[in-house]
């Protein structure tokens, strides 16, 4: 079985040989890496230069910066259709040698289109912090959910060609600005709940690095980061309205997904339908009734 490996790199040099190695250390798979940096200013570069004359099965493309999410989906359009599955990977975690071929298991028992799985965190040396989410944990795989909060890392993510096909098709691409409201891992599991639908492993095969300078970490963030990222978010247009993003790139890439409940009304963002639905859309996010209501009268929805 052949897997096409897709990662985006960004001032990564602490951690990404070790990452690297993880990565072609796989079993029971033939892998091939493809890179994307997106600028890297640091060592970044030279590390995937000299690992790509080393291994004929990585490739590496030196890019300008776009951000994570335009940076990975970039990444994926520009790998052949050629491969049996495909597989996101961040630039700093540590894949256990098996991690690609229990994906794939469970896909195929499945018979889903996506595959995501839980992650054992870690501390900057590798040191295990536990596991990301506990046996009872409510992972979010309906297109609402993800819509809502999604809670499905692309670190994890592997995926059919099918599906490949479906999120590279020309008229299947979200825009740039949603990708940077909502990311790669956000879209492509949004995308993937209307296409097949997402199969969840509560094991890991993966060492979740916990190291400060994450784009997107396993641990809430204090009290003080998450009222600052809310000031900023209100502040900077782009980052507003991401849920009614999601939902209108979701119906016009993929027609179908307006016949899931409740994601026409969220594409739609219809005040008076959302303050109807207000209660199953605030049981994804935690949101209290009073701040849902305002965020909906002032259009932040």
């Amino acid at each position: 079985m052949t897997v096409a490996v897709v990662m985006s790199t960004y001032n990564g040099e602490k951690y990404l040989a070790e990452q690297l190695d993880s990565i072609l250390a796989q079993t029971g798979v033939s892998v091939s890496l493809f890179v994307r940096d997106d600028g890297s200013t640091d060592g970044t570069r030279a590390i995937l230069a000299e690992y790509a004359e080393k291994h004929g099965n990585v490739s590496v493309d030196f890019a300008q910066n776009v951000g994570v999410g335009n940076s990975f989906m970039n990444a994926l359009y520009a790998v052949p259709d050629t491969f049996d599955y495909y597989a996101f990977a961040d630039q700093d975690d540590i894949w256990l040698k098996n991690k690609l071929i229990e994906a794939i298991t469970l896909l195929r028992s499945s018979g889903k289109a996506l595959y995501a799985s839980n992650q054992e965190n870690v501390d900057k040396d590798g040191n295990s912090l536990g596991m990301r989410y506990g046996d009872d944990a409510d992972v979010h795989l309906t297109p609402v959910s993800i819509i809502s909060n999604n809670t499905v890392a692309g670190c994890t993510f592997v995926f059919t060609r099918e599906l490949y096909g479906r999120l590279t098709a020309a008229e299947c691409r979200p825009t740039a600005e949603l990708l940077k409201n909502r990311i790669h891992d956000v879209w492509v599991a949004a995308a993937a709940s209307v296409n097949g639908g997402i199969v969840y492993d509560p094991r890991s095969f993966i060492n979740y690095r916990q190291h400060g300078n994450n784009v997107v970490g396993s641990f809430k963030p204090s009290f003080k980061k998450r009222m600052k990222e809310r000031l900023r978010k209100v502040k900077d247009k782009g980052q507003r309205n991401g849920r009614r993003m999601l939902a209108r790139e979701l119906v016009r890439c993929y027609g179908n997904a307006a016949d899931f409940p409740l994601v026409e009304v969220c594409a739609k963002a219809r005040k008076t339908k959302l303050l109807k639905h207000g209660g199953e859309l605030r049981s994804y996010t935690g949101e209290g009734a009073f701040a849902y209501f305002i965020k909906i009268l002032l259009g932040l929805f």
